[in-house]
């Protein structure tokens, strides 16, 4: 599972693209060819279903050619300690232009390619028309509504797209209010012939998870300590309690870790917890990230992503916050979001 949250994670940072579309005519097969701003020699890879095919980058140019039955969103990688840069490969001539991205992490250089601008794709137009829909209406108090119907009309025009399938996957990581009955409604009437098993288990994750939301009660567990000692949920009520998700190769979670440390410190005299569950699939990386980022606070282990799977963790970082009987206080929630709940709850004390 490590892959997917890795490219989840990393979507928005390295998906980003630029300049409006030109339309593209039918044809019986692609070509790929980019262009990489920075200094990479070596090989790249493109994943693409059941395909893996590898180009030397040459003066800093590649190209990919092949065929695709339907538009399916392929992934670019290098060689190396390296991320995933996703692309939607159709049959057309299809020209992207990259820069390398080099990022530190844990002692280690991580190179991925940020996609600035993709021509020759009717898939990128219809990505750029989705992001620009989220951009000019994610802040609207109906966007629920409105982004049901987006969805609907996307998924009505053309089932079998894999790239609905992906937008739909990050809706519970993107949008944690989105209601059950809107997700239950667009994954029925997905065509899932042809799409990557991965894709739709997720699916069926996301669809679980929606089941726990804003006033529902928690889904009690427990799980594992880095001392193999059980805890469970159960023994934090009359607290307020948040279960944040995260992993010790998740860049972001490791980042957030000082302010929720700021946090935990000037509010665990008032009744607040901190659960932190990580899903990791290794433990000894684990626990080298606990000491390493001076976690103070109980921390378990979801080894075999049970509990993720009912709570439908497709991407971390992710948490829930829960009040002293069990209930979610809110879902995937920003620190200032936290904070401003914590006030709330030690005054109704």
């Amino acid at each position: 599972m490590k892959n997917i949250f890795t490219i989840l994670i990393l979507c928005s940072l390295i998906s980003c693209k630029e300049n409006p579309k030109k339309e593209t005519t039918e044809k019986e097969s692609f070509s790929l060819s980019g262009t990489i701003n920075g200094e990479y020699s070596d090989y790249i890879f493109l994943n693409y279903g059941n395909v893996k095919d590898s180009v030397k980058v040459l003066n800093n140019s590649f190209e990919f050619n092949g065929m695709v039955k339907a538009p399916i969103q392929g992934r670019l990688t290098l060689e190396g300690y390296t991320a995933v840069a996703h692309i939607f490969i159709e049959n057309s001539d299809i020209t992207i232009k990259t820069d390398l991205i080099s990022v530190n992490n844990e002692g280690q250089t991580l190179n991925f390619l940020k996609i600035n601008e993709i021509t020759g794709s009717k898939t990128a137009i219809i990505e750029d028309d989705w992001n620009e829909f989220f951009q000019s209406n994610s802040n609207k108090e109906n966007f629920n509504q409105l982004l049901y119907k987006k969805l609907k009309k996307l998924i009505s025009d053309n089932p079998k797209h894999s790239f609905n399938v992906n937008r739909l996957v990050e809706i519970p990581a993107r949008v944690p209010n989105f209601k059950y009955e809107y997700y239950n409604d667009l994954f029925q009437m997905i065509d899932t012939t042809g799409q990557e098993v991965e894709e739709i288990e997720m699916l069926k994750m996301g669809l679980s998870g929606l089941k726990y939301s804003k006033g529902e009660n928690i889904f009690d567990f427990q799980l594992p300590d880095i001392n193999n000692q059980l805890l469970s949920t159960k023994d934090y009520r009359g607290n307020t309690l948040l279960i944040d998700f995260w992993a010790s190769w998740c860049i972001p979670c490791r980042e957030k870790h000082p302010e929720l440390m700021k946090l935990y410190n000037n509010n665990k005299e008032n009744g607040f917890e901190i659960l932190s569950v990580s899903i990791d699939e290794d433990k000894n990386n684990w626990n080298k990230a606990i000491k390493k980022d001076k976690l103070s606070w109980p921390n378990v282990i979801d080894l075999k992503y049970e509990i993720g799977k009912v709570y439908g963790i497709v991407a971390v970082p992710f948490n829930y916050l829960i009040d002293s009987k069990g209930k979610i206080l809110g879902v995937n929630l920003s620190l200032e979001e936290i904070k401003e709940i914590l006030k709330t709850e030690k005054a109704s004390r």
